[in-house]
């Protein structure tokens, strides 16, 4: 009886490292998504910006190609 009591505690010792192994896979896959959250935050700000920048041009020659109009 004593040995299959030292089986049991050994199957659960391994299955509790197996599942500390699978735990510290996980840590390590939502560390390496948080990362990449964070480099995709800082390139769409950075098209925020650069969107902002468009659109001001734009509408600065839209506005400068109506004045030409006007002035043939």
């Amino acid at each position: 009886m004593w040995y299959f009591d030292y089986v049991m505690v050994v199957i659960e010792k391994d299955k509790i490292q197996q599942l500390e192994n699978e735990i510290q896979s996980l840590k390590n896959i939502i560390d390496m998504k948080d990362a990449e959250i964070s480099a995709l935050k800082l390139v769409n700000d950075e098209h925020k910006k650069l969107n902002g920048q468009l659109r001001k041009e734009i509408d600065d020659l839209k506005k400068e190609a109506k004045e030409m109009l006007q002035y043939p």
